[in-house]
């Protein structure tokens, strides 16, 4: 299972048949997608055996997916089988960025010179670069 993961599933009958579908996410692979739940379905769908050009695709995406067995960053985004995808985005952003500054402080600080200071000034050196890259476009 991947380090940032959770369990998607969903149950829908169609044509007599009653389908209970169930998915590992990675979420490395779909947090940046801008139709988040969409590649969800269709990694449900795909891992299923579910034909993409099809009305029990149709069918199977009118399901409310449930989701489960968060590792990671997915912790505490899931409720009651409800995903907080504010919370998984932001959670993502953080451990990412947190993965990024460690690299720098590695090839460019001694680690004993590393104190949470330098980590705040890092991460706020960061996010005003994005957010003037953000207002550059």
């Amino acid at each position: 299972m991947a380090i940032h993961s959770l369990v998607a599933s969903l149950s829908f009958d169609f044509q007599g048949k009653s389908y209970n579908l169930q998915s590992v996410v990675d979420i490395e692979k779909v947090i940046t997608h801008t139709d988040f739940y969409q590649s969800i379905y269709q990694q449900l769908a795909q891992d299923n055996d579910i034909d993409l050009y099809s009305y029990q695709l149709e069918v199977m995406m009118d399901q409310e997916i449930h989701f489960s067995k968060p590792q990671g960053c997915t912790k505490s985004c899931i409720n009651d089988g409800e995903l907080n995808l504010v919370k998984l985005r932001k959670n993502f952003e953080q451990v990412s960025l947190d993965g990024a500054i460690q690299s720098i402080v590695q090839q460019h600080l001694d680690l004993n010179e590393c104190s949470d200071n330098v980590k705040k000034a890092l991460i706020k050196a960061y996010q005003v670069g994005r957010d003037s890259s953000r207002n550059s476009d």
